[in-house]
């Protein structure tokens, strides 16, 4: 792992942010134990799909990715319900919630909460500069913003991966500043437990920076996690796992898809999300995944091409392509936004209109549209079109124009 270390020489005060992060790690638990655990509300939140893969993985692989078993444990160990809130990951990931579901599940809520506490710091510390810039929104001292965030609390009370997965790109932004391409890939290649997000990602940055050292990193993590995933739940896994991922991208082109899945498209604030909004789901599933794919194509195609006639800064590279990753994801949740809060440290000190816009609304407009209702969270797919916009705005920016002859 590379050393890292500040790029402006001093590095920003760490204390006010830990003083917080105190008084934070402090509290979340406490309304936990005092508003969650006694309505029975922590029963019902994501973990509890994470909580019982990791039971499955350790008593009963091969039965991983079967739904009306996945539901039957759900059912069992944690609480019944209506519905099923389905493990949909690569198999490599339940392995690491395997230890928690040797405690009882409130017991592993909690710990697990504690784990996202522990690693928010953690992003903090390792991206401090790029989460310190004074134009953040409500950054009165360095890393505040990531607080008052919604996106990282909807993520911790849920027991959602997000915030594992914003460190992870935390580290991968940090070796790609260090030069280690190779590493760089790696940490990507193991971010796969949200492939629809991490692929794209890496696809993007592979065509910006063209790098074979990056490419060999990223095929060696993901070849890393494949294998672990193989050697956990054997072989025949790989065509189950492939019939989940058809039948849950399937479910969100579906106006009601069945609760079985627990995929509402409306509810996604991606490209797809919006859209089924705007066309008020009247549209045959066909027609939408057609729109959907060339539209896709299209924007991937566009960001591509701006990443490598402008070639901006590392920063706003990452920035595009993470943003254009969210956007493009075929699978996306408000705690996914998490991971925004890179992009939106990376370039808080850039002087766009339209990036302080998309900065103040991705901070006020997610709580207001969840409490409008979660058929409205498709609209936050415009926000990140809009800091799309910018930031191609700010590569522009960035090129010099050629002196005249």
């Amino acid at each position: 792992m590379p050393r890292f270390t500040s790029s402006t020489g001093d590095s920003p005060a760490a204390r006010p942010f830990l003083f917080v992060w105190l008084i934070y790690s402090l509290l979340v638990p406490l309304g936990v134990k005092f508003l969650l655990f006694p309505s029975g509300l922590a029963e019902r939140m994501d973990f509890r799909q994470l909580y019982a893969a990791g039971y499955q993985v350790r008593t009963d692989p091969s039965n991983l990715f079967d739904y009306e078993h996945q539901k039957t444990v759900q059912d069992r160990l944690v609480s019944k319900a209506d519905g099923l809130l389905p493990f949909i990951r690569p198999a490599y990931e339940a392995l690491l919630f395997a230890p928690l579901s040797y405690l009882p599940y409130r017991a592993a809520y909690f710990s697990f909460l504690c784990v996202n506490l522990l690693l928010l710091l953690i992003c903090f510390l390792v991206c401090r500069n790029e989460l310190s810039h004074p134009g953040t929104f409500a950054q009165p001292k360095p890393g505040l913003q990531i607080f008052i965030f919604y996106p990282v609390m909807v993520a911790i009370l849920q027991g959602q991966d997000s915030i594992l997965l914003l460190l992870g790109f935390c580290l991968a932004y940090r070796c790609l500043k260090a030069g280690r391409t190779t590493l760089a890939g790696i940490l990507l290649g193991l971010m796969m437990f949200k492939f629809q997000i991490t692929i794209p990602l890496a696809a993007l940055l592979l065509f910006r920076y063209a790098s074979r050292a990056f490419f060999s990193g990223l095929v060696a993590g993901t070849g890393l996690v494949g294998l672990l995933s193989i050697a956990t739940v054997g072989w025949n896994i790989v065509a189950s796992f492939t019939r989940v991922v058809k039948l849950t991208a399937s479910a969100t082109l579906v106006p009601n898809s069945p609760a079985l899945f627990g995929v509402v498209p409306l509810a996604m604030p991606n490209l797809k999300g919006l859209i089924s909004g705007i066309t008020l789901n009247r549209l045959p599933g066909p027609v939408i995944f057609a729109v959907t794919m060339v539209l896709s194509l299209a924007i991937a195609i566009g960001i591509i091409r701006k990443l490598r006639a402008t070639k901006p800064s590392l920063g706003v590279s990452f920035s595009m392509a993470l943003t254009g990753a969210l956007l493009l994801s075929y699978y996306l949740h408000l705690q996914d936004f998490s991971v925004l809060l890179l992009p939106l440290g990376l370039v808080a000190a850039e002087k766009n209109l339209n990036l302080a816009r998309a900065a103040w609304l991705f901070y006020i407009a997610p709580p207001m549209l969840l409490f409008a209702g979660h058929s409205l969270i498709f609209l936050l797919s415009m926000l990140l079109i809009l800091l799309l916009v910018a930031l191609i705005q700010v590569a522009d920016s960035d090129v010099k124009p050629t002196a005249s002859a």
